[in-house]
């Protein structure tokens, strides 16, 4: 057990929810879950679909997405460039929206 002084010295202003959820992950059904509108769209191509997946094996792994420069690189390009998978602005804005909503939640705890 430690004390606030020594939490501050190793996490800085980390919240609690943030630090548990970057030592244990997400829950891998809580992430499909929350991209489930998107994985489950008709609509969506392979590529769209392997990102979306790619993302959510970041999340399950790292417990949020805060970096949205991983993005840019592998493995997340492997199949193309944010820009040039999304071509529907919208869509990539909901998907974004998404993970800013699981980091959100993270925050609260």
């Amino acid at each position: 057990m430690g004390t606030k002084e020594q939490y501050q010295k190793e996490c800085g202003d980390m919240r609690l929810g943030e630090f548990v959820r970057t030592i244990t992950g997400l829950d891998m059904q809580a992430a499909k879950e929350a991209f489930a509108v998107f994985l489950e769209n008709k609509n969506i191509d392979s590529r769209q679909i392997f990102f979306i997946n790619k993302i959510i094996e970041y999340i399950v792994k790292n417990g949020m997405l805060k970096d949205f420069s991983v993005l840019q690189g592998a493995p997340f390009t492997d199949k193309g460039s944010v820009a040039e998978i999304f071509n529907d602005l919208t869509l990539w804005m909901n998907i974004r929206k998404t993970i800013e909503t699981i980091n959100a939640n993270a925050w609260a705890a």
